[in-house]
């Protein structure tokens, strides 16, 4: 063999390189000696082939054992762009739970309303809960706003969101909002993903006024914050945010909060679903005779090979 072909030197040496070496000298009949001859000859001659397993040693080096599974699932875990979780479940249904803009700290939200969601949540068999932002109220520099805080400034704001949140037993998934984000404004304090790392693996910080959960690979659901205001028509908002959308960025379900308004439509197949808000109607939402929607919802989503194929969604609204 010592005029071996270019071709059976690559077919040699892509061999080894996804191989052990014993085993490559016995599936081709070479000696240790020969092998070695052919690796130099095939980098005099430039051939050289992909190594898997040394790429998939540096990949497993760089990610930990829940983000190796979600890439494995085709999770997305790229360089600059938000990582998505990936939800493994039996059949095609899940049940889960959407909520948003807790504004923990404000004198106008009840912990209670926020236990019942978990215990609703419990009792229903949600997989997780998604919280789509404004999870604390923040210190904004609007005049008389510290009036209407029940706790003052980033230690106690995220103390409180720990206690509150650390009750929930499953998984939850949350973004932060503009509210959270007066912290980052102010000090540069990552608030909502403080929190998460403090209470561990099952609290996952998504990102930055929007995140994505992935169902099995097949479909994903969007949370969505943003910084707009209310319009006239309740659906009007959530029209607009879907039409932003391009094609290939589009969820098979869009949770979409700040505003405080429940709502659902259906609309370029998309399931847009604005969940209400945790935190009663403020003084100054009163002042622009903005209502809020006070609750939550439990959602079933039926997954297939296309994406979501139905959902069915359960309001529960709080009367103060």
């Amino acid at each position: 063999m010592s005029n071996i072909s270019d071709k059976k030197l690559r077919e040699v040496v892509k061999f080894y390189k996804n191989n052990t070496e014993q085993k490559t000298l016995g599936v081709f009949n070479l000696t240790n000696e020969t092998l070695h001859r052919y690796l130099r000859k095939a980098q005099k001659k430039g051939i050289d082939t992909f190594n898997k397993n040394s790429v998939l040693e540096k990949i497993s080096e760089r990610f930990t054992d829940k983000e190796l599974e979600a890439i494995a699932s085709g999770g997305r875990i790229l360089p600059g762009i938000e990582k998505i979780p990936i939800i493994h479940f039996e059949g095609e249904r899940i049940r889960f739970t959407l909520s948003g803009d807790l504004h923990l700290g404000s004198l106008y939200t009840n912990p209670d309303y926020i236990y019942s969601m978990y215990d609703e949540s419990r009792k229903a068999g949600s997989e997780f809960i998604a919280v789509g932002g404004d999870v604390t109220e923040g210190m904004s520099n609007r005049p008389g706003h510290i009036y209407e805080l029940s706790h003052l400034g980033y230690d106690e704001q995220k103390k409180h969101a720990k206690e509150i949140l650390g009750q929930w037993d499953k998984d939850m998934y949350l973004i932060d909002g503009n509210h959270d984000r007066w912290f980052i404004k102010s000090s540069g304090a990552h608030i909502v993903k403080d929190i998460c790392n403090a209470l561990g693996d099952r609290f996952t910080f998504l990102g930055h006024d929007e995140g994505d959960i992935s169902l099995k690979g097949k479909s994903t659901i969007k949370l969505w914050h943003g910084e707009d205001g209310n319009s006239y028509a309740i659906s009007y908002r959530v029209q607009k945010i879907i039409e932003s959308l391009t094609g290939g960025t589009k969820p098979g379900i869009l949770s979409c909060h700040h505003v405080h308004k429940f709502n659902y439509i259906f609309e370029r197949h998309i399931h847009a679903i604005s969940p209400g808000c945790i935190q009663r109607q403020t003084k100054w939402m009163r002042g622009k005779r903005i209502p809020a929607h006070t609750g939550f919802v439990i959602c079933d989503a039926w997954v297939n090979d296309s994406g979501i194929s139905k959902v069915n969604l359960c309001w529960h609204p709080f009367y103060s």
